[in-house]
């Protein structure tokens, strides 16, 4: 099992991977397409163009949000927020993969997050 694998836990509540681009070659597209029940491949084909891309799946038995950041842009990242803070509480994460050194600016618009974010 990878290490993306044994982050993830039934309190984990989403993924924020900031990746350059989304290729399937990846090895983490392969454990997060397998974390979403292949959502992320079934959405590949329609997308290849956003910057930004939400897929909502589910983690033993709730709504489990994976941010897809190409480029970090406000209103699509201020959207994410919006949406997985209502499921959030103190003894949940959110597993953070930033293979674009680009944490930096995600923080400025999920500073309500960043006590959940756990980096793999």
């Amino acid at each position: 099992m990878s290490s993306l694998l044994n982050q993830v836990t039934p309190l984990t509540k989403g993924i924020l991977w900031l990746c350059p681009a989304l290729s399937a070659s990846d090895p983490q597209y392969e454990e997060i397409d397998y974390l979403v029940d292949g959502l992320l491949t079934a959405s590949l084909e329609g997308n290849k163009g956003d910057v930004c891309q939400l897929i909502i799946g589910e983690n033993f038995g709730r709504p489990f949000y994976v941010m897809i950041v190409k480029e970090p842009k406000e209103v699509e990242l201020l959207s994410f927020l919006q949406l997985i803070k209502k499921d959030l509480g103190p003894e949940n994460n959110i597993v953070v993969i930033d293979q674009k050194a680009s944490l930096d600016n995600v923080r400025l618009y999920l500073k309500e997050l960043i006590p959940f974010f756990k980096l793999v």
